[in-house]
């Protein structure tokens, strides 16, 4: 008999934890297992590229009325005589205003937004929060299921959350899994009480279909014919784009190559301003998204992560894959991903140095073909699924 598996997550917009949660899905037996799906906001680009096996699971009229600007969802709940929900919806934009970060925002909301959801009718054998933050919270307050497992993608402390919040709930969870060693030993030293309760499972990258989908003839920019530096990402703080916007404003002048960036999100205007203020509209791209970045991401020279803080980058690794040079930003868990010097550079989290580290990439035809040479033949990490099949 098949086993039930849940899996919780925010939407399916372009991001690494969403692709990885893609790629999951499309690897998992599904002559041994039936896979459902629930997203707190059931939209993304990625949804178009879920394995057929998958059934999203529809949400409640409640929950997309709550998702609505205020004004527009009181006024439905008010005419429905949902008193209840229209003040959770209120005291939810109460909650999440302010300046702490947008995760602890989303802790102090909860409590209001879980009353919009029901508790889903089925029972699963495991049910997988593929993120930190609210796809938890939904797991332990509305799930059954015989084994729960939490995923955290970052470095927890890089979060700034509430510990004392997420202690709570993660004591419902039978396995708390991070993707990297460097998240699992700070889990640890944050949470010493469930210390045998955190696995490391890689984010899963398959090399070959990443080759395969590499191959399609897409135009990148083809009337230009120097250097092409890459990025792929959020639009967020978290990805460090404004580090990259003044890095490439200190090498206009001397350098000639463009950049440009693959992703969506909310930092989107103030990047753009940023763009125009430092005089880069013809040398700084943002592109949007496209739900296949690859072959852009093969054709060029030099592949940048300028993050403040990963768990594990799955940009990286499809980098990786594709034997790109690599230039990435020394954030906490980098060092479990690149050798510097050997599968790519590390630069500091400033523009000066990742100004200084990209101007050898660009310059240094031999540096680039090294780090090339190097990553030739990288295996990806297929085998991380017998991981995950051992916990479910």
């Amino acid at each position: 008999m098949k086993k039930k598996l849940l899996f919780v997550h925010p939407t399916m917009r372009f991001g690494g934890a969403e692709k990885s949660l893609q790629t999951l899905l499309e690897v998992i037996d599904y002559d041994r297992y039936d896979a459902d799906l629930f997203l707190l906001r059931p939209e993304g680009e990625l949804l178009a590229l879920l394995d057929r096996h998958v059934r999203v699971l529809p949400q409640t009229e409640d929950a997309q009325i709550f998702q609505q600007p205020l004004a527009n969802a009181c006024g439905q709940y008010l005419r429905r005589g949902k008193l209840s929900l229209c003040a959770a919806r209120l005291r939810f934009s109460e909650a999440v205003r302010g300046e702490l970060p947008m995760r602890r925002l989303e802790q102090r909301g909860w409590k209001y937004q879980k009353k919009a959801f029901c508790p889903l009718a089925e029972e699963y054998d495991a049910a997988v929060a593929y993120l930190e933050g609210s796809p938890i919270y939904f797991c332990a307050d509305l799930v059954r299921a015989k084994r729960r497992i939490a995923v955290i993608h970052n470095d927890y402390r890089a979060l700034q959350l509430d510990k004392g919040f997420d202690e709570k709930y993660l004591r419902a969870f039978d396995a708390i899994v991070t993707v990297s060693d460097a998240c699992a030993d700070v889990l640890r030293e944050e949470f010493p009480a469930f210390r045998d309760k955190i696995r490391v499972i890689e984010n899963i990258i398959s090399p070959r279909a990443l080759r395969a989908r590499s191959a399609e003839d897409v135009p990148f920019d083809p009337d230009y014919q120097g250097l092409r530096v890459l990025t792929m990402g959020r639009l967020d703080r978290q990805k460090g784009l404004d580090i990259a916007i003044e890095a490439c404003a200190r090498l206009a002048d001397s350098v000639d190559f463009r950049w440009y960036v693959l992703g969506d999100g909310p930092q989107r205007g103030e990047l753009e301003a940023l763009i125009a203020s430092r005089g880069l509209r013809d040398r700084f791209f943002l592109l949007g998204t496209t739900l296949n970045p690859y072959p852009y991401l093969a054709r060029c020279d030099v592949y940048a992560q300028p993050s403040r803080f990963e768990g594990k980058s799955i940009a990286l690794e499809e980098a990786k894959c594709l034997a790109r040079p690599i230039l990435t930003t020394a954030f906490s868990t980098v060092r479990d991903q690149i050798e510097d010097g050997v599968t790519g550079s590390i630069a500091q989290i400033d523009a000066d140095d990742v100004a200084e580290k990209l101007r050898a990439l660009l310059l240094e035809p031999a540096l680039r073909q090294k780090l090339t040479d190097n990553l030739r033949g990288y295996p990806g990490n297929e085998r991380e699924m017998e991981k995950w099949t051992a916990l479910w």
